[in-house]
């Protein structure tokens, strides 16, 4: 986000259909914006117009993160966000709240995601542990072995 002089209404209006993000596949459109919780190409889920942007995502494949961003310190970049983690465990409106802080129109979805990507993280946890167990308990033996010739 840049320091704007003219409001998000504008700026959408003027990159709606000619931005980075945009994508159009079989007649829908989508976004592929990182600040986008729901893939939906509107003004309102459209985070790189806005001046607040709340975004739920995964941190190296344990741990859930929203990334928030209140509009203040807008030049000066590293400080423009915060991340909040969350663990695997804890609930998905412990997400929500701290997304509806800042957004509160996407506290429902920051929800929906957040349950989403935790269930996602579990069954992975879960996979992992399952494939390290089976691994550890096979023994790779030759099957068949040539007979020496002596």
């Amino acid at each position: 986000l840049l320091v704007m002089s003219h409001s998000a209404d504008l700026t959408w209006q003027l990159v709606a259909r000619n931005n980075k993000y945009y994508q159009l596949r079989n007649h829908i459109r989508m976004s592929n914006d990182p600040f986008n919780n729901s893939g939906k190409h509107t003004k309102r889920h459209c985070g790189f117009a806005a001046a607040k942007v709340a975004v739920v995502k995964v941190k190296n494949e344990k741990q859930v993160y929203a990334t928030l961003g209140d509009g203040s310190k807008p030049n000066q970049p590293r400080k423009m966000y915060s991340k909040k983690v969350f663990e695997v465990t804890s609930k998905p409106s412990e997400v929500s709240r701290a997304v509806g802080a800042v957004r509160p129109d996407l506290a429902d979805i920051a929800f929906r995601r957040a349950a989403k990507l935790q269930r996602l993280v579990k069954v992975q946890n879960s996979v992992r542990k399952a494939r390290a167990v089976k691994s550890a308990a096979k023994t790779f033996k030759r099957k068949h072995v040539r007979k020496s010739k002596q």
